[in-house]
């Protein structure tokens, strides 16, 4: 990113050759800011790398030409879009790169087999990081820190296999998330297919800011995402210290009656994987479960019917003690109950006007009171329903009319200095199971392993 002069991002504003647009608060909190987003799209199809990139190209020109700007960063950190008025016919729309593999993708062993599994949970032997040192050049940046001078928003390293391809994107967590690569992907197709994708939302400013003039006390509801006092955030965050140092639905309506909101895939995946990482622990400490919550469709700014390309999340919690004596029902219940209750407009609007606050002084936004630990879980599945990679199947034959098989989906949205024991993605669902990226402590990972070993179908997890 490039330094410019503050006032040069106030407002939106031009200099004759480009215009000057700043970004959301929602675009730009800590630490989205920092992120840059990798995703491995794994299709196992060989698909036309030219027909691609030329779509590519045409999508962003003539549809979507935010995605060719530049951010720009101001001295107080503000950040803006630096969007040509035209793009020159030399200028770098995005960046794409290639590498042939002459193995299939199975010998290549990059990925678990999941034909030969006997266990519902199998590890694969690479972890997302060695994924990247295979499917991406060494020259891309992990952070917005480590950018080169004008460097496009989009990265896109394609590498085929025998009998597969790999598509690598990466992309700055301040410009979309991963609903946002959804739609940004499905538009690509359909360029490539020869259609006109449908319009990008494009919002009015402050749209997504909540409530207007929240009370103090709404803003620091305990216990929720809120704004915190530097203190209230130290206190919570030392809690964290000695870990890093030290190493069915018929029951539930039983018990909370015929009213009982049906679980999803994603609340029991959820609950398998905090369970997973609490797993033997015997502190009696109040855990905060947070998960990230998208607002398209539920806030009258975004219809589901129309694709937004920018951030657009918020997050539900729940709070329970020790997860490793809860039942896997239960958890998936308090999860369920908690989103449910995140995504009421009023509850949408709070957490939004708390982000703008919480921007302002420039915190990272930590889900967790100073008596508590915290685990955080973000889910990208719903991002990919709709991907269809046939129009770019070399084959056109065989391609038109037919719908390919559903991509595997991996990738990495974290800071990388943050731990990830406290955290997982659920990446996608595909191949017959959920792909999740999941880690835990050196000394919890040998509980996990005998938990799997000996109950490989979790029949009594």
């Amino acid at each position: 990113m490039a330094a410019t002069n503050e006032s040069d991002i106030a407002t939106n504003g031009s200099n004759g050759e480009y215009k000057v647009i700043p970004l959301e608060p929602v675009d730009q909190w800590t630490p989205i800011d920092k992120i840059r987003t990798f995703v491995f799209l794994v299709v196992h199809e060989i698909l036309d790398g030219e027909a691609m990139r030329a779509a590519l190209d045409r999508l962003i020109r003539n549809h979507l030409p935010i995605l060719g700007a530049r951010l720009d960063v101001s001295k107080n950190k503000d950040l803006a879009y630096r969007l040509p008025k035209t793009f020159p016919l030399d200028y770098r729309l995005f960046q794409w790169s290639t590498r042939t593999v002459e193995s299939s993708l199975a010998k290549a062993q990059l990925l678990p087999d999941v034909s030969q599994g006997d266990c519902d949970i199998l590890h694969g032997p690479c972890s997302i990081p060695e994924l990247e040192g295979v499917w991406t050049p060494s020259t891309w940046p992990t952070e917005w820190k480590f950018e080169g001078p004008d460097m496009p928003f989009l990265l896109v390293h394609v590498t085929k296999f025998a009998d597969a391809t790999v598509v690598a994107l990466n992309i700055p967590h301040s410009v979309t998330d991963q609903m946002g690569v959804g739609s940004l992907i499905t538009a690509w197709m359909q360029v490539v297919k020869g259609e006109t994708p449908a319009e990008f939302l494009q919002l009015e400013p402050g749209a997504l800011d909540g409530l207007k003039n929240p009370s103090e006390e709404l803003l620091r509801k305990k216990n929720d995402f809120r704004v915190m006092r530097k203190s209230e955030r130290f206190k919570a965050l030392l809690n964290h210290v000695p870990e890093l140092i030290l190493y069915p639905k018929e029951t539930l309506k039983a018990k909370y009656g015929e009213e009982t909101p049906p679980l999803t895939s994603g609340d029991i995946i959820t609950a398998i994987l905090v369970k997973l990482a609490f797993l033997g622990r015997k502190s009696s400490r109040i855990v905060a479960i947070s998960s990230a919550v998208n607002c398209r469709g539920r806030h009258p700014a975004l219809p589901a019917d129309k694709p937004y390309l920018h951030n657009a999340g918020i997050y539900s919690v729940f709070h329970m003690p020790n997860p490793d004596q809860v039942p896997l029902a239960e958890l998936a219940y308090k999860h369920r109950l908690a989103v449910i209750e995140a995504l009421r407009l009023e509850n949408i609007e709070r957490s939004l006007a708390a982000r703008k606050e919480i921007f302002k002084p420039r915190q990272s936004h930590h889900i967790v009171e100073a008596d508590q630990l915290s685990y955080s879980c973000t889910n990208w599945c719903g991002a990919w329903r709709n991907i269809d990679f046939a129009p770019a199947v070399v084959s056109k034959e065989d391609a038109d009319g037919c719908v390919t098989a559903a991509p595997l989906v991996l990738g990495h949205s974290l800071q990388r200095s943050f731990p990830t024991r406290y955290n997982a993605q659920i990446m996608c669902k595909a191949n017959g199971g959920f792909w999740c990226d999941f880690t835990t402590s050196t000394k919890r990972y040998p509980l996990v392993e005998k938990l799997l070993k000996a109950d490989p179908q979790l029949v009594n997890f």
